[in-house]
């Protein structure tokens, strides 16, 4: 097997059931929680009457918001410090019993008295209530350059539209769990979070107590995509002061149905996007986006940022304003921004494509940008043209036409392509390696593994350079104990783990070299160290063929093995001589059934350059899983709030549709290898990419199919009804 292609290090463990999730951890004594929630969207608690669910068998305690005055005051622990209401189903206490069943009983025994007070629930009711956020994830909220109102005017074409895009829900297979308990003053907490050592800081900030006290475990995650953060933070403190007010471990998981209010969402959009040509040519952009946010805190994406570099323009204007709902918090969805904002854009560009009578292909690489467009810089690389080519080709995309309007049974065939983009970027990140005497390898990095391969890519990583099997290796993950690592984010893991591994092996290697060398009596024996290289467990000399088993070589060195740590620092964006993005072209087939209103995506073709791919078998897998999350936010997702009362109607899978096997289409997947000198290694994130762009493509390929330009997601069966045009 080539040795990029190593299968997941944790594969056999999930499959027999050998990895044990936090949820799984089951201490002697333990306690289940489960939660009181409001039935109003928007008041104040008057009181919590628990009377009824102390009689409850198995009762052992309730918290409430009396309790949470003991934690310090931060964005964590207002919503369970304060008696406001912010939207419908916020906890108002947990109750902790003897078993799962008890403890939901005991819950629904607790009376809570309310004064309710009029809700927003729906961004339309105070659109006029709009307001600027400070910034948009490290973006400003609102830019500008040259003159978007003049050109505009002076524009050949303008193409003007509202997109507009739903509430998608968090839905990890794994639901959020903690299992918790205290020794002494120290904490132990088991739990089901992207990034242990943000959960350790948020711990150490509310108990004011230090960080070393604090262990936070999450070796095994099904799944994230980033909403296993801070929302879930405030229900985890109830359980850890539950536990230390019973003296006894307690387990919390959230229900299927509390996953629609507790652990973040992709906020609503409302995007209006104008776009003006010149002989073809993008001579202005203006994009105004207004988007969702809870009445208790500010969460923007970064919706019309790529609007900002993606094509080659003169004069650009973006914006971002929020309007405050009694709906629950958003939070960053995989492809947060990307993925609505590229829908608006790619969208426009097709339709501009069609009214200048210009191939949408040949439109994009017409526009096509030679460098960052915002900040004047340079790419680090940029292979979108190559994208664009590889993926025509392989798609067919010059002979669409023979088959456009076609129908296969009683599907009408219709063709869309779109562009898609994620920055590349870098957290801080430590690891640490250790070889032991029989040649056995242990890689350490307290980061977590979502389920995206992080196991695999640091064994990988440090299997290769030191030229040992991955059989032979070890990776402990999930630990705060370990060498602090980055959270599960922003496409940032492989990047972040890349440079500092590579760090603690040179420093194992050159510790290596010197021990071949040093001993005149050795084969390697008077040799620079510089002329030694390391393959298939041996230690060889690089111009001749004497070599020495790398278990004799250890055996002359400590008896304890050897060891190194490495490290790398944060992407310091101010600081950078080019742009870091990775980039992507994604091509569709769809067929649609007009009498049924039904449409299926019948292939995808994506075509990605995401820097230098450490494993091509996990990379088809993550850009295969983007792709289907955008398939789901583009025909399935959608979340329904009631707007008389805030609640989330249908919190369950039977109403909240999300894509099956049934509607994968066939997936050909192409990564175009970039080698990027500006980057440590040449890594670049990978997981977004697939989510974006897709969903735009699937819009214009219903509009090749069946002539309606739809702008709104997700796409209903009544938008391609033969009714409807």
């Amino acid at each position: 097997m080539n040795p990029q292609t190593h299968v997941r290090y944790e594969a056999a463990l999930k499959v027999t059931g050998q990895a044990r999730y936090e949820g799984e951890v089951m201490p002697p004594g333990m306690l289940h929680a489960a939660l009181v929630e409001s039935p109003v969207a928007c008041g104040e608690v008057l009181s919590v009457d628990a009377a009824r669910a102390e009689t409850v068998p198995g009762f052992a305690t309730i918290v409430t918001r009396a309790d949470s005055e003991s934690l310090r005051p931060s964005g964590a622990t207002a919503l369970i410090r304060e008696k406001a209401i912010h939207f419908h189903g916020q906890p108002v206490a947990l109750v902790a019993a003897s078993t799962g069943s008890q403890a939901r009983e005991a819950a629904r025994a607790v009376h809570v008295a309310t004064r309710v007070q009029p809700a927003v629930t729906h961004l339309d009711q105070a659109a006029g209530a709009a307001f600027a956020p400070a910034a948009v994830g490290r973006f400003p909220a609102a830019s500008r350059r040259g003159d978007p109102s003049r050109a505009l005017s002076e524009a050949e074409l303008i193409v003007r539209n509202r997109y507009t895009t739903d509430v998608n829900n968090h839905h990890p297979m794994e639901p959020h769990a903690v299992v918790c308990w205290w020794e002494d003053h120290r904490a132990v907490v088991h739990t089901s979070t992207q990034a242990v050592f943000a959960t350790r800081a948020s711990i150490a900030h509310a108990f004011d107590m230090p960080a070393g006290d604090i262990r936070v475990l999450s070796r095994f995650l099904g799944g994230g995509f980033g909403c296993k953060g801070q929302l879930w933070w405030p229900w985890m403190f109830w359980a850890m002061l539950a536990s230390r007010k019973a003296g006894r471990p307690v387990r919390l998981e959230l229900s299927r149905a509390q996953m629609f209010t507790l652990v973040g969402r992709r906020q609503a959009t409302t995007q209006d996007l104008s776009l003006g040509f010149v002989d073809g040519r993008l001579t202005a952009i203006e994009h105004d986006v207004v988007a969702q946010t809870s009445t208790h805190a500010d969460f923007s994406d970064s919706t019309a940022v790529y609007t900002r570099l993606l094509y080659a323009c003169p004069n650009v204007s973006t914006a971002h304003k929020l309007v405050r709902t009694n709906e629950p918090h958003p939070v960053p969805m995989r492809a947060p921004g990307t993925a609505p904002g590229t829908f608006a854009l790619e969208s426009a560009m097709d339709e501009a494509a069609g009214q200048l009578g210009i191939d949408p292909l040949e439109l994009r690489m017409r526009n096509f940008a030679a460098h960052d467009q915002e900040s004047g810089r340079p790419w680090s690389s940029n292979r979108l043209l190559e994208c664009y080519r590889v993926g025509a080709e392989r798609f067919g995309w010059a002979r669409r036409h023979e088959r456009a309007k076609s129908k296969v049974g009683r599907w009408t065939v219709g063709f869309g392509m779109a562009t898609t983009l994620y920055p590349a970027i870098r957290q801080a990140c430590k690891a640490r390696v250790r070889l032991s005497l029989d040649g056995s390898l242990v890689v350490q990095c307290g980061t977590q593994d979502m389920g995206s391969g992080t196991y695999t890519a640091l064994g990988q990583i440090a299997a290769d350079a030191l030229g040992i099997p991955m059989a032979k290796v070890t990776v402990e993950l999930g630990d705060t104990w370990l060498p602090d690592g980055p959270f599960s984010g922003g496409s940032q893991v492989t990047a972040s783990i890349f440079p500092a591994v590579e760090a603690a092996t040179s420093k194992l290697r050159a510790m290596l070299a010197n021990l071949a060398v040093g001993d005149p009596g050795a084969p390697l024996g008077g040799r620079r160290p510089q002329e030694i290289e390391f393959r298939d467990e041996m230690v060889r000399g690089r111009s001749s063929n004497v070599a020495e088993r790398l278990v004799d070589l250890l055996a002359r060195g400590p008896a304890d093995g050897l060891a190194a740590e490495g490290e790398c620092a944060a992407t310091d964006h101010q600081a950078l001589a080019a742009t870091g993005m990775g980039y992507g072209a994604i091509f569709v087939e769809i067929g649609v059934d007009a009498e049924l209103g039904e449409i299926r995506v019948r292939r995808v073709c994506g075509t990605f350059a995401a820097g230098r791919i450490l494993n091509p078998l996990l990379a088809r897998s993550q850009f295969i899983g983007g792709l289907i999350g955008g398939i789901g936010m583009a025909l399935h997702e959608q979340t329904v709030t009631d707007r008389a009362t805030g609640c989330i109607l249908g919190k369950s899978f039977t109403d909240y549709l999300i894509p099956v096997h049934a509607d994968m289409p066939e997936f050909d997947i192409a990564m175009i290898e970039e080698d990027d000198p500006h980057l440590p290694g040449g890594v670049k994130g990978i997981g977004m990419l697939g989510t974006a762009g897709i969903q735009a493509g699937i819009a214009n390929a219903l509009h090749d199919a069946i002539g309606r330009r739809v702008r709104h997601l997700p796409i209903r069966i009544e938008d391609c009804l033969a009714s409807a045009y």
